[in-house]
């Protein structure tokens, strides 16, 4: 049988993948039956005599393609091939000859995003089966993650399920992370969306967003809650205060850049964020929706009041950190 595993979202290619490779035999009858080819030091000649070879003592041969037909794609002219180079050789008329493998040999294409209708798939012809994984995103994401649960043998709220959603977005591998861990943390008890906050790593970081959020939108009560509880969650002073300027530095930058027109991928790398993801969805809503004048204002602010915190002998470090976010949050 030929394959396509290929998409956006290559935790799940990946784990499609374990299951095929689960499902032809156990790891010890399958290692002599299984191949893989990645790179490009083999030749099509290579890839296809070893697709033709009979089993040794299995019913099946394995033999998997890592990125082949995306460097194909991506040499076709339509794509940026200067990283990418085709394996040695000619590689039109690979489609003629698939359809003469034995039917013991399974022959996996793995890649990444490729076009429907592009060269990628039209390499392996009407013969392959191509399987797609892309990125889940919202109703969709929370079914995904739901679900998830469930295979953990633990099942979550729907405000927990969303909360998580929101804080990793369609970062799978993450997202299976977390999910495994809050499982076992949760021991059979339904997860909340206190335990999200707890146990997630963003879970900080989205509480940082919060006390800026407030400090923006001049919401003293909230600026100081969120403040509260990540002193109480164990952050020191100097990190509030280092993350807040960070935070609204993020967004003078991420400001600037769209002034210029910037792609929403340059300004995440630009930042150091991953594309697509809860941080850059919510630096890119604080730049629209605050003047420069006032971020570069309250920028300077914390920043001044880092220094005297490192730099003088405040008697209480928390009670002089909440006058300050008070003053920041009532400024305008």
């Amino acid at each position: 049988m030929i394959r396509v595993l290929h998409g956006s979202d290559e935790f799940s290619v990946s784990e499609r993948l374990i299951e095929i490779k689960t499902a032809a035999g156990s790891p010890e009858v399958m290692l002599p039956n299984t191949n893989i080819f990645e790179g490009d030091g083999y030749s099509r000649d290579e890839l296809i005599g070893a697709a033709s070879a009979v089993p040794f003592l299995a019913d099946k041969r394995l033999v998997i393609v890592k990125g082949l037909l995306g460097r194909i794609e991506a040499n076709s002219g339509r794509r940026n091939s200067r990283t990418l180079k085709v394996p040695k050789g000619d590689w039109t008329g690979l489609s003629d000859v698939l359809p003469s493998l034995p039917p013991s040999t399974d022959l996996i294409f793995v890649d990444g995003e490729l076009r429907k209708n592009g060269v990628g798939l039209k390499t392996v012809g009407s013969t392959a089966t191509a399987e797609q994984f892309d990125v889940a995103r919202g109703q969709a994401l929370d079914m995904w993650i739901a679900e998830r649960f469930r295979a953990e043998g633990a099942t979550a709220a729907q405000s927990a399920v969303q909360r998580l959603a929101d804080l990793i977005g369609g970062q799978t591998r993450l997202l299976a992370q977390e999910i495994k861990k809050l499982s076992l943390y949760a021991n059979g008890r339904p997860i909340e969306t206190a335990d999200i906050d707890l146990m997630v790593a963003p879970a900080r970081e989205a509480n940082i967003f919060a006390a800026v959020d407030a400090v923006l939108d001049s919401k003293p009560s909230e600026a100081l809650r969120a403040i509260h509880q990540l002193l109480d969650e164990g952050s020191s002073i100097h990190y509030l205060l280092t993350m807040l300027a960070r935070q609204t530095r993020m967004t003078l930058v991420a400001q600037d850049m769209m002034d210029s027109s910037a792609t929403e991928s340059d300004i995440a790398k630009r930042i150091g964020v991953r594309e697509g993801s809860f941080p850059l969805r919510k630096t890119l809503q604080q730049a629209r929706a605050h003047p420069h004048g006032y971020l570069a204002w309250i920028h300077r602010q914390l920043l001044e009041a880092d220094v005297g915190f490192k730099t003088s002998s405040v008697g209480d470090e928390r009670a002089a950190a909440e006058l300050l976010v008070a003053r920041l949050s009532t400024a305008r």
